[in-house]
């Protein structure tokens, strides 16, 4: 990031503050100093902004996979493990993977969106396993970034927890480690006192997915969906609280909550059990479910493959209605995209079966939020809540940020996301995969109508981006 000390100042009519409010002042931002804030004033140096224009909190999204991994050398491989690697294998690996997705793309992808902050998901060849591969993980993620990223420390049997972080589990995912029984309890049970988080969409325990295919003949669109349905969910979570209990997590975070049903089963699992239950939504479930998909067309329905199911629109929408319920009465809940990068050839059907689930979301967060303003009657404050003060809170607690985060005041960390609510949106592949400097870009929004919502600019400690046909630093 650049470091000099360049002023920008914005005069806006909405600046979203704390208490839901707008109100009209200037905001000055200067790289790596806190926020000024000057309520009806208007200095003369202000760039002005449209009337329609909105000044929020920037965005936090705890939840995306960069895909890229640390070169380690060696003796980093003798020393940190796994035993038994061999060494070229495993730098080639490294080296296909970063090929595909770079941190820079994602950085980019993020301040498109409007997000100012991320945590990532440790899913990568020689992963951010125990503390000594987590530091070199989490040094090569800081210098990289363009913006703040937490990298979230990999669960795995044998490896000791990171006292004061939140473990990673990848045993509870379908596709990921597949760890069942007795050696996940082993795995938690070294994370004694500590956080962790978990995928909530294991595979079904009594039938495989070819089985599945071969009884049901789903159509091909709908072919996860069916499979990882709200039952697998549910039996997903009540299996991990039971064991979270067992072994003394301190804080267990369900990521990508995708039904109502399976938020209320938390909500009501809260009230008996001895540790805190934050909760992550899964930000394109609020778009995108099973009957939308089988409207969409063809070629951009095949992308949309998340594990768990796309909700049914009845469970859809009990999942936005109970979601602003809770946000509005201060519970700890958030959304989270979990921006997952595959390239498009990874997701193509073989041997009858889908490839890489997971869509690319992060820089399309502003029309996802605008589904819900525009059409369940979300405000702003809700929008501010989910997506900016609960997701940097939570986030704040693992990571040191050098000002407060997620509060809208002088002093505190200057994290912006400045954007016009009234632009249309059309989703353009061949912009995107320029601007955000990804040659295997595409979209599951591409061809969608009537999207709303324009990113202006967006400011991460300090550090103001206009988010244009280039996204570029200008101070």
């Amino acid at each position: 990031m650049k470091t000099d000390t360049k002023a920008i100042q914005f005069y806006s009519t909405n600046i979203h503050l704390d208490d839901g409010t707008l109100a009209r002042g200037t905001i000055t931002c200067t790289a790596n100093k806190p926020l000024e804030i000057k309520l009806r004033s208007k200095s003369k140096n202000a760039i002005q902004l449209p009337k329609s224009a909105h000044v929020s909190l920037g965005r936090f999204d705890p939840h995306v996979h960069f895909r890229e991994a640390v070169t380690p050398t060696k003796a980093q491989v003798k020393a940190f493990g796994p035993k038994g690697a061999n060494y070229k294998k495993l730098v080639a690996s490294i080296e296909q993977s970063n090929a595909l997705y770079s941190i820079r793309s994602g950085s980019l992808a993020a301040l498109h969106g409007g997000v100012t902050s991320v945590g990532a998901m440790g899913n990568t060849p020689w992963g951010p396993v125990g503390a000594d591969r987590h530091a070199l993980t989490q040094k090569h993620y800081t210098k990289q970034g363009l913006i703040p990223i937490i990298v979230w420390p990999r669960m795995e049997p044998g490896a000791p927890s990171i006292p004061g972080h939140e473990g990673k589990d990848f045993g509870s995912t379908f596709g990921g480690s597949g760890l069942t029984g007795q050696v996940r309890a082993d795995m938690y049970a070294l994370w004694k006192g500590q956080a962790v988080s978990y995928h909530n969409d294991q595979a079904r325990t009594d039938e495989s997915i070819e089985d599945f295919k071969e009884r049901t003949q789903p159509d091909d669109v709908l072919l996860h969906h069916k499979y990882y349905n709200g039952d697998t969910v549910l039996a997903c979570q009540a299996e991990t609280m039971k064991l979270a209990k067992k072994c003394g997590i301190s804080r267990l975070l369900a990521r990508h909550i995708s039904t109502g049903p399976a938020l209320k089963q938390i909500l009501d699992a809260s009230l008996k059990m001895p540790y805190e239950l934050p909760v992550e939504i899964g930000l394109d479930y609020i778009y995108w479910c099973q009957e939308r998909l089988s409207t969409q067309k063809r070629d951009t329905a095949l992308i949309n493959y998340r594990r768990p199911a796309h909700p049914t629109l009845a469970d859809q929408q009990s999942l936005i209605a109970l979601t602003k319920s809770l946000c509005r009465r201060g519970y700890d809940i958030f959304f989270g995209t979990d921006h997952a990068p595959h390239a498009l050839a990874s997701k193509a059907f073989k041997d009858g079966l889908p490839g890489s689930p997971g869509t690319r979301n992060i820089e399309h967060s502003l029309q996802y939020y605008m589904e819900l303003i525009e059409n369940y009657d979300y405000t702003w404050a809700d929008i501010d809540r989910l997506a900016s003060i609960n997701p940097a809170k939570h986030m704040a607690r693992y990571f040191k940020f050098p000002y407060e985060v997620g509060t809208m005041q002088s002093g505190a960390m200057a994290n912006l996301t400045i954007f016009d609510p009234e632009a249309d949106y059309q989703v353009d592949e061949s912009s995107l995969a320029k601007r955000l400097e990804d040659p295997h870009y595409h979209s599951a929004l591409n061809g969608e109508k009537e999207l709303k919502g324009k990113t202006l600019y967006t400011v991460t400690n300090g550090n103001v981006w206009q988010i244009g046909d280039q996204i570029q630093l200008i101070n």
